[in-house]
This record gives structure tokens, sequence and C-alpha cells, in this order.
């Protein structure tokens, strides 16, 4: 008991945060948050350091433990970059406090996502996050963001019902929903193998997977640069956790190729979507998209494209981040997300336009990052499986996403009339330039991350 205790603490620090933010004293609601996102990241690093433990409805390996700390790095910057970012938004549906709420019970749904040993308690998570984060994205009052706010709920919960039907499944297939039960033993029968492709499809959806990512451009589009930030780094690869714990439980050649499809259509829409956009936020939205379509590929490849897949989670968890932190500083001087209308930032917002640059490159995977090298990893793996042919057309399409995003930030950054007015340094910019510089370190720690997930490779 006194070992489970130790595994819980993250979901403890983060719900018991949420508890005290009710109280009515000035501040309390930052300072609490602050402090139940410090001791979240503390336990997460301990965590990391502790031997496998399956117990009672716990399971925490290598890739929980990665996933807890991706977690725990995400939410304290975004509840530090929250503490001056809310001053700039002007018409703000709830209280600071209310925020503060959702987005500590938001994070603790995720912490219990990725650390229950059963299925039908994952999808309870899952969901959880749908509930929890939903008024998150309304955070600035107005129709569109309402409107997203819907139209997330809709879509998401749509999915949710098609793995709640996959759970059910493999449920009445299986007689569990344990997985260590299913990872001893599991039937090999159709109505099992049904419920595994309905959970990808399920959790997919939550993953942004196509053909059910219409509702991510929209939300990362619409809503507050911290609330965009914790989506698109630590939300969607929580529900691609989900779906590397079904292909875990049957990894048979159907589920994988089922899987490695999904990936590749996704990484293909993502970046032929991102050519024609006008609008940052969602730019960098298909950015996430394409990023999530290379985890699922790496998933569904399992061995090293597996660890490649676990790499890109957590630099693009930092990575990315950054760059929606960044762009709600250009949001806030220029008040506006039409990326035709925002030019010569390198002059108005230097420190932030440089780091913006930086930013882009590394969640396009360019070298030496660590997306980059997780990517590797995935192509090594690609490669062996299904040969050359196939690997060039995923390359070609990460070329484009490449070349559009990085190219339409640069038009932003570096163009535009000369002796524009320098905008005054905002003090948020550092937790974007921090989350920068850890996604890099991230390459020094891969040899630890080979040895985390030895199980599973």
């Amino acid at each position: 008991m006194h070992q489970d205790i130790i595994y819980l603490l993250p979901i403890f620090f983060s719900l018991f945060g949420a508890v005290l933010c009710v109280l009515p004293v000035k501040y309390v609601d930052r300072v609490v948050s602050v402090i139940a996102s410090v001791l979240s990241l503390a336990v997460a690093i301990y965590l990391l350091f502790q031997p496998v433990y399956i117990d009672h409805y716990l399971y925490f390996d290598g890739l929980s433990k990665l996933l807890i700390l991706t977690i725990a790095l995400v939410y304290l910057s975004t509840v530090l970059y929250s503490l001056t970012y809310l001053k700039h938004i002007e018409n703000l549906l709830f209280q600071h406090r209310l925020y503060y709420i959702l987005l500590n019970i938001f994070v603790a749904t995720m912490f219990f996502s990725v650390s229950m040993d059963n299925l039908g308690l994952i999808w309870v998570g899952i969901e959880a996050t749908t509930v929890s984060s939903a008024l998150l994205i309304a955070t600035e009052n107005n129709q569109v963001t309402i409107e997203s706010a819907w139209r997330y709920v809709i879509i998401v919960s749509t999915g949710l019902v098609i793995s709640l039907i996959a759970v059910t499944f493999i449920y009445g297939s299986a007689g569990t929903l344990s997985l260590h039960a299913l990872l001893q033993h599991h039937p090999d029968n159709r109505v099992f193998l049904i419920g595994i492709m309905l959970g990808i499809v399920g959790f997919g959806t939550k993953a942004g997977i196509f053909p059910m990512h219409t509702w991510l451009p929209d939300v990362h589009g619409k809503a507050p640069a911290p609330v965009s930030a914790i989506f698109s780094a630590v939300l969607l690869p929580v529900a691609l956790y989900a779906i590397a714990r079904l292909i875990q439980i049957f990894p048979s050649e159907t589920i994988r190729l089922f899987a490695f499809v999904l990936g590749i259509l996704t990484v293909a829409v993502a970046a032929l979507m991102m050519t024609v956009q006008t609008n940052y936020k969602r730019m960098f939205a298909y950015s996430s998209m394409e990023n999530m379509g290379m985890i699922l590929i790496g998933i569904s490849l399992g061995g090293y494209g597996l660890l490649g897949a676990v790499i890109i989670i957590i630099s693009h968890g930092l990575a990315k981040s950054s760059v929606f932190f960044l762009t709600g500083d250009v949001l806030s001087i220029s008040h506006t997300t039409d990326m035709r209308k925002v030019n010569g930032l390198i002059q108005r917002l230097p420190r932030a336009a440089s780091a913006l640059f930086v930013a882009a490159m590394a969640v396009t995977g360019a070298p030496p990052f660590a997306i980059f090298v997780g990517e590797l990893f995935i192509f090594a793996a690609l490669i062996a499986q299904y040969g050359w042919l196939l690997a060039l057309v995923v390359i070609l399409f990460l070329a484009i996403a490449f070349i559009s995003v990085n190219f339409k930030t640069g038009k932003m950054i570096f163009t535009g009339r000369e002796n524009l007015k320098r905008e005054r340094s905002r003090t948020e910019t550092w937790v974007a330039i921090v989350n920068l510089a850890l996604s890099f370190l991230v390459i020094l720690l891969i040899p630890y991350f080979e040895t985390l997930l030895k199980n599973l490779l």
C-alpha cells in the first residue's frame, strides 16, 4: 500500500491543488498551482528510478514513467506561463480561480490515464480529460471559442463512444480488462481483433488521427496559448498511449498494419493541409497532427520504431508547448492569427521571434533536435519492414511539412518594414525558451530511454 501511494502522488498533488484553488484567498490559486506542479514534477523524476510496478489497479513501466514525466514538465511550464499570460486576455469566460481549478483537474485526469492497469479505467481517465478541458478552450469568451469547445466535445465524445464499444468487445471476449492479464494471455478471435481496431479508431480521435482529426485545428487555432500548448504537448500523446497499450496487448500483423496505414494517412493529410494555412496557430496544430502520425507509425512498427515514437513524444511535448507559448506572445502584440498580417517580428519581439524560429525548426524535425533522431529510429524500422519506397513517400510528406512551416514562420519573423517599434520583452517568454532548451537536451537521454523501455522493444 505504501508503494501504491508513491505512484499515485502526481494525481494526488494535482487534484489537491484543484481543491485548494477553491479557497477565496487572493492569489492562492496561482501559488497552489505552482506548488502542485513542482511537486508533481519532483515525484515524476523520482519515479524514473523506481522499478516497474504492477499491482492492484496500477501499471507502471518505462512507458508510463516517461509519459508522466512529460505531463509533469508541461504542467509546470503551463502554470508558469499562465501566471502572466491570463492578464492579456480581455474577456475571460470565468475567474482566474476556475481556470486553475480546471487546469489542475485536467492534468490529474492525464496522470490517471497513464497510470492504470485497467483498460476501462484508462477509458474513464481519457473521457474525464474531455470533461475537464472543454471549458478551458473557451477561456477567452467569444462565440468562436465557444463553438470550438462544442465541436471538440461532440467529435471527441463520438470517438470515445467508439472506444467504449471497443472496451466492451475486449471484455466480452477476454473476460478481463487488466493490461497485465491481457499481456499474459489474450483470446485470438475476431471479436477481440475488432475490439482492438475500434479502440485504435476511438482513442485515435482524441489523438487527432485521420479521419477523426477535424476538431484539432479548430481547438488549437482558437484556444488561449497555454491551453493549446498543453493540448498539443501532452493530451494527444496520452490518447496515443492507450493505442500503444492496445497494440502491445495484441500485436498481430493486421493490427499493426491498420495503425500503420492510419499513421501514414495522418502525416500525409497534415502535411498537405499545412501548405494552405494562413492562420499560424492552425498551421502549428496541423504540425502536431503530423507528429502524432509519425508517433503512431513508430508505435505500429514496434521495436526501435517504438523508441523513436517515445523520443518524439517527449521532445515534441517540450518543443510544441514552447511554440504555442510563443504564438501567445505574437498574438498579444499583433491581435491577429492571420500570418499575412504579421511581419517584422525579429524587430518587434526579438527574443520571442528568435525562439519561435528555432522552435519551429525543432518541431518539424530539423537536426540536431531530438525529433529528428526519433524520426531516424522510425525510418530505420520502416525500411527494415516495408522497404525504401514507402519510406521515401513518408519522407516526401515530412519535407512538405518542414518547408511549409519554416517558410511561413520565417516570413512572419524576418520580412516587413524597417524600424518597427520594439515591444517590451515579456517575462513568460523565458518559460518557452527553457522548454525549447529541454527539448534539445532530450537527445542526451536517449540511451536511458532505451533502458527504461527494454521490456517493450
